[in-house]
């Protein structure tokens, strides 16, 4: 899926990329690290999106994916809407059942 809109990608838009990616693992996970470099082959961010964070190391795109994770709280978020549990150990996502039927919608 390239940006071909030119536009910013939200995190509502890293939904389905990010459940397709973790349904294509082994074992339905990817740490949050590989998420990034896999959702940035996917889904190509430009502008804005790939501007460094001022006093971070990090992308604007990189902390939309990390959001994922400390936002799990917000109503339309994966993990809130149980399509996707973090895994603390691991430090990354796993998809769930409602996550894999999601992908089939």
């Amino acid at each position: 899926m390239k940006n071909a809109s030119k536009r910013l990608i939200s995190e509502a838009d890293l939904l389905l990329p990010t459940l397709k990616l973790l349904n294509g693992e082994k074992d339905g996970f990817l740490s949050t690290s590989d998420l990034i470099v896999q959702l940035e082959k996917e889904m190509h961010p430009i502008g804005h999106d790939l501007e460094i964070l001022e006093g971070r190391k990090d992308s604007h795109f990189s902390q939309k994916v990390r959001n994922m994770v400390s936002h799990k709280e917000s109503p339309n978020n994966i993990i809130n809407l149980g399509f996707a549990e973090y895994d603390e150990e691991r430090k990354g996502l796993v998809i769930t059942d409602a996550g894999r039927a999601k992908i089939q919608e």
